[in-house]
């Protein structure tokens, strides 16, 4: 019997030529995307019904919000995670995405 591993990426944006279109994030998650400002200006874009379709662990994404999201400040904190593949768009690489 074979076994399937299914491992979540996270895309990292650093040049505003290479920003996703609203399609592309959409292909590259696979779905309706759910977009979370962070405090340093960037952008993570996620699969917003990931959770609810049992996506994988995105482990680098995951470990990206516990860092930045601290319990103290935030309602979930550093209780959340983040599944999926996920597309992290710095604040200098925005433009579509900017808030």
């Amino acid at each position: 019997m074979e076994t399937v591993t299914e491992i979540a990426k996270l895309k990292i944006i650093d040049d505003v030529k290479l920003e996703p279109t609203l399609k592309e994030a959409q292909a590259y998650v696979g779905g309706y995307v759910e977009g979370i400002s962070f405090p340093n200006g960037d952008y993570l874009i996620v699969n917003e019904e990931g959770k609810l379709m049992g996506l994988p662990l995105n482990e680098q994404a995951s470990k990206l919000w516990k860092d930045t999201f601290d319990n103290d400040n935030y309602i979930t904190g550093r209780d959340d995670f983040v599944v999926g593949n996920a597309i992290l768009i710095k604040k200098d690489a925005q433009k579509i995405w900017a808030s």
